[in-house]
């Protein structure tokens, strides 16, 4: 079975975006402007809920999107042979074939040449998508026996470039998705993506920790405190000198009852807000600066200003303005369901989670403009 790639366009009444994310299992249903419904699910419920959600929204033979999840492909960027674009895709593969961990013969390839301005000219490159049959193979099957209309298998990279499209961002821009575990960096501009990067630092080593979980801290150190003395006060054989330090201690933590500094020199605070693990904050804007400088310098595309974080629909405000001040570009977690309704899309009751379900819209509208 021959599988559909990006821009290949097709015109439907409606489409299904499905995001095979192990981490955040997504669907949208986009018609005609208007998202009807959208749905996100955690790791723990996995592609099960996915699946399940599925069978009861979505109708037989309705078209679908289907998004790979991270580890289903490669994403390559290496020189272009100079063909026509029609040939590109073919002519990639003799490239690529030892950067693979399956046989060439066994994969599905789909090159997409990079814009002629970037690396100032000097040389042309192509980002090559890779994925290998097994896995076409069983995302095929898996949406048959959800009696779908396969019309187009993606990768998230392109369909962020539809959401996009959707928001009509044509600027340079730079797109910082955080996972629990790492995170991945994509530059955009003027409808092409120029540049990704792997971020080996996600949420977890960040360790964010909210006031009022510091304050719950102390409580506990306090209760601690507190138990400790009236056990003292009972026990009758204690001599005099461990008294005397007993009440020394105990005034020491009076005085310091209302200390709100946690004795870690790996934290910080920001604002009195919340706390973060310093190095892997500093390693986090290392890595994000590299790829911007990167980008103004080697690909010759200008700065990048504008940054989003794109974490789901986590709260991270308090990270945002702890990460703006040491970057070169203004850092923002957008608001996409906001940003829709201002460009006229309308939401349907059942649309909850947009950040969520972003790269699933991107997804779900892979055919607008055709």
């Amino acid at each position: 079975m021959k599988i559909r790639w990006p821009f290949k366009k097709l015109s439907y009444q409606h489409w299904l975006g499905v995001n095979l994310s192990e981490l955040s299992p997504s669907a949208v249903i986009y018609s005609e402007g208007e998202i009807s419904a959208a749905i996100s699910f955690s790791a723990e419920e996995g592609i099960a809920a996915l699946t399940d959600w599925l069978k009861a929204n979505a109708t037989d033979g309705m078209p679908a999107v289907l998004i790979l999840d991270d580890k289903d492909y490669e994403l390559l960027l290496t020189e272009a042979p100079n063909v026509p674009d029609a040939e590109l895709s073919a002519a990639m593969e003799f490239r690529i074939a030892d950067l693979l961990p399956q046989d060439i013969s066994e994969t599905a390839i789909q090159a997409i040449r990079l814009p002629e301005d970037a690396y100032r000219g000097r040389m042309s490159m192509a980002h090559v998508i890779a994925a290998s049959n097994k896995t076409i193979e069983h995302w095929v099957g898996w949406a048959k026996e959800l009696k779908l209309n396969l019309s187009l298998i993606t990768v998230p990279e392109l369909c962020l470039l539809n959401l996009l499209a959707l928001l009509e961002v044509e600027q340079g821009i730079g797109l910082l998705e955080l996972g629990p575990k790492k995170g991945c960096l994509r530059l955009y501009k003027e409808g092409a993506l120029y540049l990704t990067r792997q971020v080996e630092v996600g949420l977890d080593a960040l360790e964010l920790v909210t006031a009022n979980d510091n304050e719950d801290e102390l409580e506990v150190e306090e209760l601690e405190i507190e138990s400790s003395e009236i056990v003292s006060a009972s026990a009758e054989e204690l001599d005099l000198e461990l008294s005397v330090d007993l009440e020394a201690d105990a005034d020491r933590a009076a005085e310091n009852e209302n200390d709100t500094e946690i004795m870690i020199d790996d934290y910080v605070s920001f604002a009195g807000k919340e706390k973060v693990n310093e190095q892997q904050l500093q390693n986090l804007i290392l890595d994000v600066q590299r790829s911007l400088d990167y980008y103004e310098s080697q690909l010759g595309m200008g700065q990048i200003t504008r940054l989003w974080l794109m974490s789901s629909d986590e709260n991270l405000v308090d990270l945002v303005e702890m990460i703006t001040p040491r970057l070169s570009a203004r850092i923002e977690q957008p608001n996409i369901g906001a940003m829709l309704q201002e460009m006229n899309f309308k939401l349907g009751s059942g649309s909850e989670g947009l950040n969520s379900s972003a790269i699933a819209i991107g997804g779900a509208a892979a055919h607008v403009g055709g």
